[in-house]
C-alpha cells in the first residue's frame, strides 16, 4: 500500500512539473486578475447587495452567484476532460480568441464593463476550441453560456417590458384578490382597497424573477438531464411560472401591513421563487410522464461527446500558449489604452428652457415623482405645467445620458404623466406637417381623463438602440451628435373627456411654440480624449 503511495505521489509531483501544468497554473492566474473585478465587488457588504440584486433588481447583475453557478456546471462535467486532449480546432479557436481581445479592449476603451465581462465567454469558447475542438464545446458549451446571466440586462429591451409587465402584473393580482373576496379595484400600476393604495413598482414586477427563475430552469435541466423538447418546453415556460408566481407575491405584499419592512419584503420575494421552482419542479415530471423523456444511457454519453484523441503535450502547450498571450494582450491594452470621453454637460437646462419658452409667471415646475420613473434616467431632465388662455398644459423635456449603461430614457411609460392611470385608447399620430410622429394616448384616473402627446426627437427604433447601447457606440467616436429628447404634452380633456378638440389644440399649440427652440438644443460638445469621465459617469 506504501509503495502504491508512493508511486501516485511521485507521478503528481512528475505531472506537476511539466510545461503544461505551469502553462494552465499562469493563464489561470491572468485571467483572474484581469476578470475578478468585473465578476466580484471591492467590498463584502456590495456582496451581500449583489446577493440581493441576484433575486429582485431587474437592471443589475450579480456576477459572483453566477460564476459559482457556472463553476458547478463545469464540475459536473469533469469527467469529460480527456475531451481537452484532443486534435482541437486550431482557426476557429483562434478567431474566438481574437473576438475575446477586441471585446475586452473595446470595452476598456468605452469603460464599458459589462462588455469586458462578456469577454469571459469569447476566452472560454477559444480555450475549449484549441483544446478539444467541436467535441470539446459540444461538453462545454453549457457552463460558458451560462455566464450570460451574469450580465445585466439591456435597459433598451428592458425598458420596452419593464412597465407592460407591470400594468399585467397589477391586473392579475387585481384579479386573485377579488377572487378570494377581497375587494380591490385597478388603476393603470395601483391596487387600490379601503385600507391601502398599493402600488406595483419595478421591483414587484417581476422581470428580475423571470430572469432568475429561468436561470434555475437551466440549472434543473442539467441537473436531470433532460434533453430535446423537454427541455425546451421546460424554458418556454419559465417566464409565465415566474410571472404567475410573481403575481402571488404582489398578492401577499398587498394582505401583509408588514410587507413595508424591507426584510420581510425580501423573504417573501424568495419563498416566491421557491414556489416558483416548485411548480418548474412538478412540469417537469409532468413532462417525464408525457414524453417518455428518459437520462441518457452510459454508452450515449450524456452530451454525446466522444473520447479525445491524445495529441503531443508540447503541442497541448503550445496551445495553451496562445491564451497566454491573449490575455497579456489584453492585460496590457487594456492599462495602457486611454479611455475615449467627452464633455456632455448643456449650456441651457430643459427647465430653464422650458420657462422661457412658455413664460416663467406662465408657468410653474412639477415636482417628479422618482418612485414612478424607476429605472429610466436622464442628462437632466423638467416638468412644467403651463397656463395657456385659461387652460393647462403639462409639459415634461428631458434629456438623455448616453453614458448610462444600466439605464435609459427610453420607456413605455412616458406617454402616463403619472402612476394610477389607466389606459383608454392609443395609437400613433403626428402633431402637424412635418412634426414627428408621436404616441397619441387617452389615460384616465378617476373622473380625471388626460390627453397624451410622447415622442422621441434624435433615437432610432429598438433595434438600432438596442445595437447602440450593446457596443457602447455613444462612449467612442461614434457618439450620435445630439443627446436624445423625450418629450411628454399631456393636458385634461375635461368633464367625461368631452372636450377633445380643444385639448388638441392646446397640446399642438405648445408643441409650435417649444419646437422652435429644439432644432439645435442638446448638441453633443468636441470630444476631449484622455481627461477623465464626468462625476456621476457609470
Amino acid at each position: 500500500m506504501s509503495d502504491e503511495r508512493g508511486e501516485q505521489s511521485v507521478e503528481v509531483a512528475t505531472g506537476l512539473r511539466t510545461p503544461f501544468v505551469w502553462t494552465v497554473l499562469l493563464a489561470l492566474g491572468l485571467g483572474c486578475f484581469l476578470y475578478y473585478s468585473l465578476f466580484f465587488p471591492p467590498d463584502h457588504t456590495k456582496l451581500v447587495a449583489q446577493g440581493e440584486e441576484f433575486f429582485f433588481e431587474a437592471n443589475e447583475a450579480a456576477g459572483a452567484p453566477v460564476l459559482l453557478l457556472s463553476l458547478w456546471l463545469l464540475y459536473r462535467r469533469s469527467h469529460y476532460r480527456d475531451v481537452l486532449r484532443g486534435a482541437g480546432a486550431l482557426v476557429p479557436g483562434l478567431a474566438a480568441l481574437a473576438l475575446t481581445v477586441a471585446l475586452y479592449v473595446w470595452g476598456a476603451y468605452t469603460r464599458a464593463e459589462d462588455i469586458q465581462l462578456a469577454s469571459v465567454m469569447g476566452l472560454l469558447t477559444g480555450v475549449v476550441l484549441l483544446l478539444g475542438g467541436r467535441a470539446g464545446l459540444r461538453a462545454y458549451w453549457l457552463p460558458i453560456v451560462f455566464l450570460a446571466f451574469a450580465l445585466p440586462l439591456s435597459p433598451v429591451l428592458l425598458s420596452a417590458a419593464m412597465y407592460p409587465i407591470q400594468l399585467a402584473t397589477a391586473s392579475y393580482a387585481g384579479v386573485i384578490l377579488n377572487s378570494i373576496g377581497v375587494a380591490s379595484y385597478v388603476q393603470g400600476d395601483q391596487i387600490l382597497r379601503p385600507e391601502n393604495t398599493f402600488v406595483v413598482i419595478e421591483t414587484c414586477s417581476g422581470v428580475r424573477t423571470i430572469v432568475t427563475l429561468s436561470m434555475l430552469t437551466v440549472l434543473l435541466i442539467d441537473l436531470f438531464e433532460r434533453r430535446g423538447a423537454h427541455a425546451v418546453i421546460l424554458i418556454l415556460l419559465a417566464p409565465f411560472v415566474a410571472f404567475l408566481t410573481n403575481g402571488l407575491r404582489v398578492v401577499t405584499l398587498v394582505l401583509n401591513p408588514h410587507s413595508s419592512i424591507h426584510s420581510i419584503h425580501n423573504l417573501q420575494g424568495v419563498a416566491m421563487l421557491l414556489v416558483g421552482l416548485t411548480a418548474i419542479y412538478l412540469l417537469d415530471l409532468l413532462l417525464e410522464r408525457a414524453l417518455g423523456s428518459r437520462a441518457p444511457r452510459a454508452e450515449e454519453g450524456d452530451y454525446g461527446v466522444a473520447q479525445g484523441e491524445g495529441v503531443p503535450g508540447g503541442q497541448r502547450t503550445a496551445r495553451l500558449l496562445l491564451v497566454v498571450a491573449a490575455l497579456l494582450a489584453m492585460l496590457g491594452i487594456g492599462r495602457s489604452i486611454t479611455p475615449w470621453t467627452y464633455d456632455r454637460g448643456l449650456a441651457e437646462m430643459p427647465d430653464a428652457l422650458l420657462a422661457r419658452v412658455f413664460g416663467e409667471e406662465a408657468s410653474r415646475p412639477v415636482q417628479p415623482d422618482y418612485q414612478f420613473m424607476g429605472s429610466v434616467r436622464y442628462l437632466a431632465h423638467a416638468r412644467r405645467r403651463v397656463d395657456l388662455d385659461g387652460r393647462f398644459v403639462d409639459i415634461h423635456l428631458g434629456v438623455g445620458d448616453e453614458q448610462q449603461r444600466k439605464h435609459t430614457l427610453l420607456t413605455r411609460r412616458l406617454a402616463w404623466p403619472d402612476s394610477g392611470y389607466a389606459l383608454v385608447d392609443a395609437r400613433d399620430e403626428t402633431l402637424g406637417d412635418g412634426a414627428p410622429r408621436a404616441r397619441r394616448t387617452v389615460l384616465r384616473r378617476g373622473a380625471r381623463v388626460v390627453l397624451s402627446y410622447s415622442f422621441y426627437e434624435r433615437a432610432g427604433g429598438l433595434p438600432a438602440e438596442w445595437l447602440r447601447q450593446a457596443a457602447a457606440l455613444d462612449r467612442s467616436p461614434f457618439v450620435r451628435p445630439a443627446h436624445m429628447l423625450a418629450i411628454r404634452i399631456s393636458t385634461s380633456l375635461g368633464p367625461g373627456g368631452s372636450r377633445v378638440e380643444e385639448a388638441e389644440a392646446r397640446i399642438r399649440r405648445a408643441w409650435a411654440l417649444l419646437e422652435p427652440e429644439l432644432a439645435d438644443y442638446a448638441r453633443m460638445r468636441v470630444p476631449t480624449g484622455g481627461s477623465p469621465l464626468a462625476d456621476g459617469q457609470s
